[in-house]
């Protein structure tokens, strides 16, 4: 269709994707110079006149809906040739099936933040009657829009709104149909009722949003199957696992993963029964999921190379320890060892003659077993001959002469007088390494 012009008013420029209801194009109004994206449905859709006639009614009642989060119909109609087409909004961006497959588990409060906006969506739509019916990440566009707020840089639009409803009418879903193709992939986001083929309320549609929740945090839905039978068969009886068992590893408040329980219950009371309620639900958790992240640290298995930065951390404060005790231990033996050497110092210094060695009895003074003294003509000393230790001993004797003997230490000479001689005690002086001296008396 590149290069046609459809229902004489939009010139179909590019191919944007193709799903199972049809292709989206991208085209020009003509008049207006307004880009949009141009839906045609497939050919056979508008060969039925039942199918046809629910095409409008469904497409009348569609773009009567407002909200920020749900993509924008401007017109609607069929051609000449029975091609049945709806005129929307283009927008920028991505489907939430495209981020998840790159990225795989969506941030928590991101995923929050998508639910937010596809609930309020489903809130407007509810209080109208109008029930989405198929919901899944291929009808959540992840819209880019101008914004100096960060937070607004991305909008969450709802696309395909009341589509199964044009095809399927109120018939429940054939299996046999599914397993060919021609929704492929929905049963996986399919409320238990919905899949039994039950009459269906909004509660269906809240059932998808746990389910796409749940898709977010562990980065797959809770049943998947090639048999889309099968999956069909879980929704109906199986009871899926937590989110949290599913990812251990996650930060996932316990109220998030009670929520998503509850909306993925079999029993249709037992979820939450508006699509408000549920936001209320949801925003709840918002301050939960904030002071986990916030409280909680990180673990090695999800983010290695802040484990290797602690690694190194510990390590470098060991070595600081370490160092520290070694410096420590060295100032101590250090002044161990310094005040050792003045306390050697302090024995090794030499001192006053008169307080090592005692002062001799004068001839004067009265001493025990003094004998009168012999004068004696006075000696001249001798001198010790040089060497490298010699000390002189002074004896009293018959001779009274002084000897000079070899002795280990400083050299030193004694000559004996008349005036020293006057008591029977000998004195020996020895001085050795010039700082100690040593007294003997009686020697």
């Amino acid at each position: 269709m590149l290069g046609t012009t459809v229902a004489d008013r939009y010139v179909v420029v590019g191919r944007v994707g193709a799903g199972g209801m049809g292709t989206v194009y991208r085209a020009e109004q003509v008049g207006m110079h307004r880009e949009v994206a141009l839906k045609v449905l497939r050919r056979d859709l508008g060969r039925d006149p039942e199918t046809s006639a629910r095409f409008h009614r469904e497409a009348r009642t569609l773009s009567q809906l407002r909200h920020r989060n749900t993509v924008t119909v401007f017109d609607f109609g069929q051609t000449k040739d029975g091609l049945l087409f709806l005129a929307m909004e283009l927008l920028e961006g991505e489907m939430l099936s495209a981020k998840i497959k790159r990225e795989g588990p969506l941030d928590v409060l991101y995923a929050i933040r998508v639910a937010l906006g596809v609930l309020g969506s489903l809130d407007e739509a509810h209080n109208q009657a109008i029930i989405h019916r198929d919901l899944k990440p291929d009808n959540i566009f992840l819209a880019l829009a101008p914004s100096s707020r960060e937070s607004e840089r991305e909008i969450v639009k709802v696309v395909d709104f009341g589509i199964a409803k044009i095809r399927d009418g109120e018939r429940g879903l054939d299996a046999l149909q599914t397993q060919e193709g021609t929704v492929f992939g929905t049963p996986r986001y399919m409320s238990p009722e919905q899949a039994q083929g039950k009459p269906i309320d909004g509660r269906s549609d809240l059932y998808a949003i746990g389910v796409l929740l749940f898709h977010m945090l562990t980065g797959h839905p809770p049943f998947t199957d090639d048999d889309a039978v099968i999956v069909m068969a879980h929704h109906i009886k199986t009871v899926p696992t937590l989110v949290r068992q599913e990812v251990p590893e996650r930060l996932i408040p316990e109220s998030l993963e009670a929520l998503v329980a509850g909306a993925l219950s079999k029993d249709p009371d037992k979820r939450p029964q508006t699509a408000h309620e549920f936001s209320l639900l949801l925003q709840a958790c918002i301050d939960d999921a904030q002071n986990l992240s916030s409280k909680t640290i990180v673990t090695s298995k999800n983010h290695p190379s802040s484990a290797r930065r602690s690694q190194r951390a510990l390590v470098a404060v060991l070595v600081g320890v370490a160092s520290f005790a070694l410096a420590v231990g060295l100032w101590t033996l250090r002044n161990e060892r310094t005040a050792s050497i003045e306390r050697n110092r302090s024995l090794q210094s030499p001192v006053a003659a008169s307080a090592v060695v005692p002062a001799l009895p004068s001839a004067s003074s009265p001493t025990l077993n003094q004998q009168p003294v012999t004068p004696e003509p006075p000696l001249t000393p001798e001198v010790a001959p040089t060497g490298p230790d010699l000390a002189v001993q002074a004896s009293s004797g018959a001779s009274g002469a002084a000897v000079a003997r070899p002795h280990r230490g400083n050299r030193s000479t004694q000559a004996r007088t008349p005036e020293n001689s006057g008591t029977n005690s000998a004195v020996s002086i020895r001085r050795t390494h010039g700082t100690q001296v040593v007294t003997r008396w009686n020697d």
